[in-house]
């Protein structure tokens, strides 16, 4: 994926402003320099000329100017100079860019004049010489920038190309690098390997983890399913018995979940599910949260509504947000409400300080700043969940009190 803000073009770009800062700066002495030149050096020229004037009109001598200097007593002096002050002028004589210098001496007037047509000539050619320069150096710059960027930028696209196509550390470039590149390519295969490390350690402890819980939960329903067979004459410890083996059954489907939660999306079967029925099963499951409490809950479903999501991820999420429901309501109502592709849970509950809603799906924060009840793991479950799904989930505190959880999820045909 190109980057918003390429590092080559901001390279290039900083050759750029380098080159156009230096070009602006030598622009500017240049024209300094001529302008200096045109009124230090000019001037003095002419005012050594006018004293030779005036020294050779004091001793009655002709005066001979250099070329391209013309030089004019009393009357002599063009009209254009005559009521001039006295000083440095610049003016146009007969169509020609001249400067001036107009001097009043022993009663007389003196004029030295330059042309100054060669000279306008030059300082042309000087400025389109700096302009020139100017431009060339700007492109100069780009080139310069680009190439330098292009060789600057290689080695860290190539890196990166290779931390995003490849999980094998040992095949990053540059790790022997004695520069920045070899440092930031040491630091991405230090912290892949741990990373690398910590996931298999993870998911070695949910394997395990799920192993061994099995064989105890595989006896435990065994001999639940024998005990309530053996009950047959005694309705109270056969419902007993009933309860121990669904809940075995279900902690069974739990350890799965769990388990499939730690391994990629996109390496899970897809499975179409039916929320109507995930959704019933864990209301029958939790239902008995409520006894002896006066709250209702009522399930809204207009019709079938089908997803993609295995079940028992599906029965985590919605588990954990009725099983809070039911728990902390203590009076009024629960309502779940289901259409396509939105399931809301809302209760009258005491609802959430404004400081834990912030950080509500994190893990161990609790629903009350100062309950010790549970362990803070139920929403962070639920949000980790949603999210293996592709599903959101976000909370909100309705204007009566209470909680409400909004989950949105994509519809699927049903299954035939």
């Amino acid at each position: 994926m190109r980057p918003e803000r390429s590092l080559k073009r901001r390279i290039a770009q900083a050759f750029a402003m380098l080159a156009l800062i230096l070009s602006v700066f030598f622009c500017l002495v240049s024209y300094t320099a001529v302008e200096v030149i045109e009124s230090e050096v000019m001037d003095d020229r002419l005012e050594k000329i006018m004293e030779v004037l005036i020294a050779h009109d004091t001793r009655k001598e002709q005066y001979v100017p250099p070329p391209g200097i013309n030089v004019f007593i009393g009357s002599k002096i063009p009209l254009a100079l005559r009521n001039a002050q006295p000083g440095i002028h610049e003016l146009l004589l007969d169509g020609t860019e001249s400067q001036a210098l107009v001097r009043d001496q022993n009663g007389a007037r003196f004029a030295v004049v330059h042309d100054m047509t060669q000279f306008e000539h030059l300082e042309f050619i000087i400025f389109s010489s700096l302009g020139v320069g100017f431009i060339a150096s700007l492109l100069l710059a780009l080139v310069v920038g680009l190439a330098t960027a292009r060789r600057i930028v290689a080695p860290v696209t190539a890196l990166a190309d290779a931390v995003a196509s490849s999980s094998q550390t040992s095949a990053l470039p540059s790790v022997d690098a004695d520069d920045e590149i070899g440092v930031l390519a040491r630091a991405f295969t230090h912290r892949t390997e741990e990373l690398q490390r910590f996931l298999s350690r993870e998911q070695l402890f949910t394997s395990d983890v799920s192993h061994e819980l099995r064989t105890p939960l595989t006896i435990m329903l065994g001999a639940s399913e024998l005990l309530k067979s053996r009950l047959d004459n005694n309705p109270g410890q056969q419902e007993i018995a009933e309860r121990i083996r669904r809940v075995a059954a279900e902690t069974t489907e739990r350890v799965s979940a769990l388990l499939l939660l730690s391994r990629a999306p996109e390496q899970l079967a897809a499975a179409v599910v039916s929320l109507n029925s995930v959704i019933r099963s864990e209301l029958e499951r939790y239902s008995p949260l409520l006894i002896g409490k006066p709250v209702e809950w009522r399930f809204e479903e207009s019709e079938e509504v089908w997803t993609q999501g295995r079940p028992e991820l599906v029965g985590i999420a919605v588990g954990n947000l009725v099983r809070n429901a039911f728990q902390h309501t203590e009076h009024g109502e629960v309502t779940i409400r289901l259409g396509h592709g939105r399931l809301v849970i809302e209760d009258t509950g005491p609802g959430l300080p404004e400081s834990v809603t912030q950080r509500l799906f994190e893990r161990f924060v609790h629903g009350r700043e100062t309950s010790t009840e549970g362990t803070g793991l139920g929403l962070s479950i639920v949000k980790r969940v949603i999210e293996h799904l592709a599903w959101n989930i976000r909370f909100e505190q309705p204007e009566r009190g209470g909680s409400r959880f909004v989950i949105n999820f994509p519809n699927a045909a049903p299954r035939h």
